[in-house]
C-alpha cells in the first residue's frame, strides 16, 4: 500500500470511528471473578498489616491477574496462566502458619486453581468474533510483545493477524476491524485517536472495573479534538462488582491491583556524589537483571523490528523507557571495554594520552569539589558550554571528551589546562573508541541476525555471544521493565553493569 493510500485509510478510519464509536465488551467470567475478589481482599488485608509479610504473595497475585487480562488463549496452549497460578499457590503455601487469615489463603489458592484449568472467557468470545467477521478482515491487538507471541501461537492456525500497538502503527494493515485484548487503559491513546481500522473493540472480563477510554494529552485544550464515543456491551452472565468489605472499607483501586515494583525510599543521603560516584536510577530488566543507569549521554540499544544491519543503535539516556531493549556487557561496563580496546589500539601513544586525559578530568573534579556541581554548571553555561549539565559525567575515567569541540575548548580554558596536547589527544582517543565501537557493532549485528526474536519477545531477554580479538564476550539483550522514580548515589564503576536482582520477578 502506498503512503497516500495509507493516509487516506487513516482518515477514513478516524471518520468511521468518530461516527460509530468504539465498543467495549464486558465478558462474564465466573472463574476469574472469584480470584479477582480474593485478590482485592488480599490487598485490603496486606495494607492493614503493613510490615511486608504479604509482599511476595501480593506480587504473584497481581502478576496472575494481569495475565488473566492479557493472555486469553485456551489453557491447552496458554502456558502463562498455569505458570502464574503455580507461583500464587507456592506463595500461599509459604505463608501457611505465618499469618492468621488462613481463610484468605484458602480462597486465593482455590480460585487460582480454578483459573489454571478453565479456558478464559474472553478468549472464547474473541475467537467467535474473529470467525464472524472472517479472519482476513480483522487484526487482534495484544498488550505487549510477550502476549502477542502467545496469542499468535494460538490464533495463527485460524488465519488471524496479531500485533502490538507499535506493530499496528508501523504496518498499518489493510483490515476493517481491530479487536483489542484488555482494558483501554492498557493501551496508548493513539490506538483510539488515530485508529488504523474503522471498527475498534476492546474485550475484557467483567471484573475489571476501569472502562476509561484514553484520550490525547492535549484533547481538553484543543479546538475540535477527536473524542471517540464508547459503546458498552456485555457477554455472558455478569457478576456484581466488588464494593469493598462489609465494614465500610473503600474498594481497591485498579492502579493498586496492577503489577508494579516496590522501590521503597531513597537510601543514600541527599548529598552531591563524590569523584568516584554517580547519581543513578535503578532499572529493572527482564531475565532477572537490574542495573544502575547514570546520566551519561547515550546507551547502546536494540531495535528488533528494524531491518537487518540497522538494529543495533544508540539511544539518548533521557529517551529510554520501559519496553526499550538495552545491550549490556555481562560483568563489565560497555564504555570501559571500548576505552581499554581503544588504548590498546593506540599502542605507544596510549600512555601519553591517558596522562592528558587524567590531568583535565582531575582539574574538573577539583572544581566540582570546590564549587559544587550547580556553580560549575552555571559558570560553564555562562561561557557558552552547551552540555554543561554533563560536567560531572565528564570526570568518569572512561569518558573521552565532550562531543562539541567548542564545549571542550572552553572547558579546558576555564580549567586553566593548555588546549594542546590535551584536545588533540582526546580527539585521537575518540577516533580509536569509535573504531572499536564500530567493530563491536558489526559483531553485534552479526549476532543479532542469528538471534531468535520470538524468544526475545516472549521472555524479554537473550544472550548474544560476540567473538572479538579478545575472545568470546557475552552481551545480553534485555527489555527495561521499570525505572525507579528517584536516584541513588552509586560507585561509578557499578553504573551500567547488569547484576542479578529479583525486584522484577512479578513484573511482565
Amino acid at each position: 500500500m502506498t503512503t497516500v493510500a495509507q493516509l487516506n485509510q487513516r482518515y477514513q478510519a478516524v471518520a468511521d470511528l468518530a461516527r460509530n464509536g468504539l465498543e467495549i465488551t464486558s465478558v462474564g467470567d465466573p472463574v476469574g471473578a472469584p480470584f479477582d475478589s480474593a485478590a482485592r481482599s488480599l490487598l485490603r488485608g496486606a495494607s492493614d498489616d503493613g510490615h511486608g509479610l504479604w509482599d511476595d504473595l501480593v506480587g504473584a497475585v497481581k502478576a496472575l491477574r494481569w495475565k488473566m487480562l492479557a493472555y486469553p488463549a485456551p489453557i491447552a496452549v496458554n502456558a502463562a496462566l498455569p505458570e502464574a497460578v503455580a507461583k500464587v499457590i507456592d506463595q500461599c503455601r509459604r505463608l501457611r502458619g505465618a499469618v492468621a487469615d488462613a481463610g484468605l489463603l484458602d480462597s486465593l489458592q482455590t480460585s487460582a486453581e480454578a483459573v489454571a484449568v478453565s479456558d478464559p472467557a474472553v478468549g472464547r468470545l474473541l475467537l467467535e468474533s474473529i470467525e464472524e467477521v472472517v479472519a482476513e478482515n480483522c487484526v487482534v491487538v495484544a498488550a505487549n510483545g510477550a502476549a502477542q507471541v502467545a496469542m499468535h501461537e494460538w490464533l495463527a492456525p485460524h488465519g488471524a493477524l496479531v500485533l502490538t500497538p507499535g506493530d499496528l502503527e508501523r504496518q498499518q494493515p489493510d483490515r476493517e476491524v481491530a479487536y483489542v485484548v484488555g482494558p483501554p487503559r492498557f493501551f496508548p491513546s493513539s490506538l483510539v485517536t488515530a485508529p488504523v481500522t474503522g471498527e475498534l473493540g476492546f474485550l475484557l472480563p467483567e471484573w475489571f472495573g476501569d472502562r476509561t477510554v484514553p484520550t490525547s494529552a492535549i484533547a481538553e485544550y484543543a479546538e475540535g479534538a477527536i473524542r471517540i464515543r464508547p459503546r458498552f456491551f456485555t457477554s455472558g452472565v455478569q457478576n456484581e462488582p466488588d464494593i469493598g468489605d462489609a465494614d465500610g472499607k473503600e474498594p481497591v483501586a485498579e492502579d493498586d491491583l496492577l503489577p508494579q515494583p516496590a522501590w521503597g525510599e531513597r537510601k543514600t543521603a541527599t548529598r552531591p556524589p563524590g569523584i568516584d560516584e554517580v547519581e543513578a536510577r535503578k532499572v529493572l530488566l527482564a531475565g532477572g537483571f537490574a542495573m544502575w543507569l547514570d546520566d551519561g549521554e547515550r546507551i547502546r540499544t536494540l531495535e528488533p523490528r528494524q531491518p537487518a544491519r540497522e538494529r543495533v543503535t544508540y539511544t539518548e539516556v533521557s529517551a529510554v523507557r520501559p519496553g526499550t531493549y538495552l545491550l549490556l556487557r555481562v560483568g563489565a561496563g560497555e564504555r570501559g571495554a571500548l576505552y581499554e580496546s581503544a588504548l590498546r589500539e593506540l599502542d605507544s601513544a596510549a600512555s601519553g594520552i591517558a596522562a592528558t586525559q587524567a590531568a583535565w578530568k582531575c582539574a574538573l573534579a577539583r572544581r566540582l569539589d570546590d564549587l559544587g556541581k550547580g556553580e560549575v554548571v552555571r559558570q560553564l553555561s555562562q561561557l557558552g558550554v552547551k552540555a554543561s549539565e554533563q560536567a560531572r559525567a565528564w570526570t568518569d575515567p572512561v569518558f573521552v571528551r565532550p562531543n562539541r569541540d567548542e564545549d571542550f575548548r572552553v572547558t579546558l580554558r576555564w580549567l586553566g589546562v593548555s588546549a594542546e596536547p590535551t584536545f588533540g589527544s582526546a580527539t585521537k582517543l575518540r577516533k580509536a573508541v569509535h573504531k572499536a565501537n564500530a567493530a563491536v557493532r558489526r559483531g553485534l549485528e552479526a549476532a543479532v541476525a542469528q538471534a531468535d526474536f520470538s524468544a526475545l519477545e516472549s521472555t524479554g531477554h537473550l544472550q548474544l555471544t560476540l567473538a572479538t580479538s579478545e575472545g568470546v564476550r557475552p552481551i545480553v539483550a534485555t527489555r527495561i521493565l521499570a525505572i525507579a522514580p528517584f536516584k541513588e548515589i552509586q560507585m561509578r564503576y557499578d553504573a551500567r553493569v547488569p547484576f542479578e536482582d529479583q525486584g522484577a520477578q512479578w513484573l511482565e
